[in-house]
């Protein structure tokens, strides 16, 4: 191991709007000494339904860099023709004042591996890209037989046996019910992957988050979401220091069929992104693009950060693009390649130069961070009412009536000036990529926002209860709490802590909680994953049964306990 030296650079750094005082985080040099490794490249395939897509094990995903650099988002299966070129989750904050940054768009800047206690960084052959599919067995797929190695590591699984850990020829590899799971732990403390070419930021900055990234990739067959593929990070602070200003954001070049023709834009209160032809004809029909009636590639926030300041759930915070030099943007619209805090910039919702992106719609123009919000191709802002051209700072420049069409890129962030990650927290990420396609171009994006709602939707259902984590505190003991209100019609709260458990048993202390009736018969899993330290809460919800009592029981580690709640309809 050796220590990375290198001169400060100051750099000033906008962390909120152009009105208020600007703190500043600087570029500084790195107080740990992690690495170096040797990556070797992994890419797994997820074909299981509609959509063929590459996943790579530097973060990267839906990028074919088997030969090259190809679009690897591919649908329909087997077709040639490709939606989405690249993705992957980019990070920003400031530790100690000091500017530190993983980034993934194009290249990858995480490792696979882990941290261990220490704060050191580890790993071994045991740390790959495993991938399982439903009817799979020990003896057919390698990964199944040592699924057991990775569950300590956030590995889901079917628990078929219902006691809280992973039993060899028992319990069923991969997020249940699911059609083929994939998962990686990785992480930033090689730094032998920083790269100033990573196509978004990139490069070194110092210290490094010490993120540990617990990534799962799952798909379904069942028809109403056979063009959905859903993407979980469980984001883990495993420094010594507090993550502060922080900001992730999902870095996607969509490239639908024809680069070139591409429009994007967003839904705010789906929380969707997406991009779609600007025209009904994409490129001449022979792959990989789709000729007449061309569909909608989207992206979806189905969970986003939760603010332990505020206690608010961030969604999607920012929704803004960048283009290819190629492409002859304004310079501050350009791709941010090797230009980390530029980058920290658009994941904040401005232009690269801090420049704010302006609603040309409004009068007088208005400062936004989110592009393109309304419903093409009128009713509201899109690319058919065209954009302003400004740098510098400027919030007036060269304004176009309708954008010219080409290669988009959009960023789209969850994050915040007051959002802090402290040691040992935990934040999951959770997202949907898919495709729809409708009568015409613009048909396909209505199409689109009903395929986000049914994901959405399939999601809450097929996946356990989302719990959050209400307390920046480390509990002392369990402890299950009474739920609020009792009785209650249809929903309520249940509130409980997690205390602190041995690193052994791997992601915090895995934690059950369900729900029973008054024969002790089963109902529903509200909770079924390994959960750290803290205090969390989940919601409940009883529109499907009928008036009377219930029993909730939690277990974790060698903590249980059961309450009675009364639903009262």
């Amino acid at each position: 191991m050796k220590t990375i030296k290198f001169c400060l650079v100051f750099l000033l750094v906008v962390l909120s709007t152009m009105s208020i005082a600007k703190p500043r985080i600087i570029l500084g040099s790195n107080p740990y000494s992690y690495g170096p490794d040797v990556v070797v490249i992994q890419r797994v395939i997820m074909n299981a339904n509609n959509i063929s897509s590459y996943f790579q094990n530097t973060g990267v995903f839906f990028q074919n860099t088997t030969s090259g650099n190809l679009a690897g988002f591919e649908w329909p299966k087997g077709s040639g023709r490709t939606a989405c070129f690249t993705a992957g989750l980019s990070i920003g904050c400031g530790i100690n004042g000091q500017y530190a940054q993983v980034m993934a768009s194009y290249k990858g800047e995480y490792a696979p591996g882990h941290f261990k206690a220490d704060y050191s960084w580890e790993t071994n052959a045991d740390f790959k890209m495993y991938t399982v599919k439903a009817g799979d067995n020990g003896s057919s797929n390698p990964d199944y037989a040592n699924w057991y190695k990775i569950v300590p590591y956030g590995a889901p699984y079917k628990d078929m046996n219902n006691n809280q850990q992973f039993d060899i020829g028992i319990d069923i590899p991969g997020v249940p019910n699911s059609a083929q799971t994939i998962f990686e732990c990785m992480g930033d403390g090689d730094i032998t992957q920083r790269s100033a070419g990573e196509g978004f930021g990139g490069g070194i900055t110092s210290p490094i988050l010490s993120a540990e990234i617990h990534f799962t990739a799952w798909s379904y067959t069942s028809p109403v979401i056979a063009d959905v593929q859903f993407m979980s990070w469980v984001v883990i602070n495993r420094g010594p220091v507090r993550w502060d200003s922080t900001f992730m954001g999902v870095v996607v070049d969509p490239d639908l069929g024809d680069a070139n023709d591409d429009y994007i834009g967003c839904d705010t209160v789906l929380n969707l992104g997406y991009c779609y032809n600007a025209d009904n004809m994409d490129g001449t029909g022979a792959p990989p693009t789709y000729g007449a009636n061309p569909p909608v590639f989207g992206m979806d926030y189905f969970r986003s950060p939760v603010n332990k300041v505020t206690g608010d759930t961030l969604g999607l915070t920012s929704f803004v693009f960048f283009t290819n030099t190629g492409s002859n943007p304004p310079p501050c619209e350009s791709d941010p390649n090797g230009e980390p805090i530029p980058a920290y910039t658009m994941l904040q919702g401005m232009k690269k130069d801090r420049t704010p992106f302006m609603d040309i719609t409004q009068t007088p123009p208005k400062r936004t961070k989110f592009c393109y919000p309304g419903n093409p191709p009128g009713g509201g802002w899109t690319e058919f009412q065209g954009s302003m051209q400004n740098c510098n700072g400027d919030t007036t420049g060269i304004i176009l009536t309708s954008n010219p069409s080409g290669d988009r890129r959009f960023i789209f962030n969850s994050g915040a000036l007051d959002f802090k990650v402290n040691p040992g927290d935990t934040q999951k990420i959770v997202v949907g990529s898919f495709v729809a396609r409708g009568t015409t171009n613009l048909n396909g994006i209505t199409v689109l926002k009903a395929l986000s709602r049914t994901a959405q939707w399939a999601y809450d259902s097929l996946s356990t209860v989302s719990v959050s984590n209400i307390g920046a505190e480390v509990p002392a003991k369990y402890n299950l709490f009474q739920n609020y209100p009792n009785p209650f019609n249809p929903t309520t709260k249940i509130k409980f802590d997690v205390a602190s458990v041995p690193r052994w048993r791997g992601e915090g202390g895995w934690t059950s909680l369900k729900i029973y009736d008054i024969t002790g018969r089963e109902l529903e899993t509200l909770v079924n994953e390994a959960l750290q330290p803290g205090t969390y809460e989940v919601t409940f919800d009883g529109s499907n049964l009928n008036s009377g009592v219930y029993f909730y029981q939690l277990i974790t580690g060698e903590y249980k306990e059961t309450r009675k709640l009364v639903l009262l309809k």
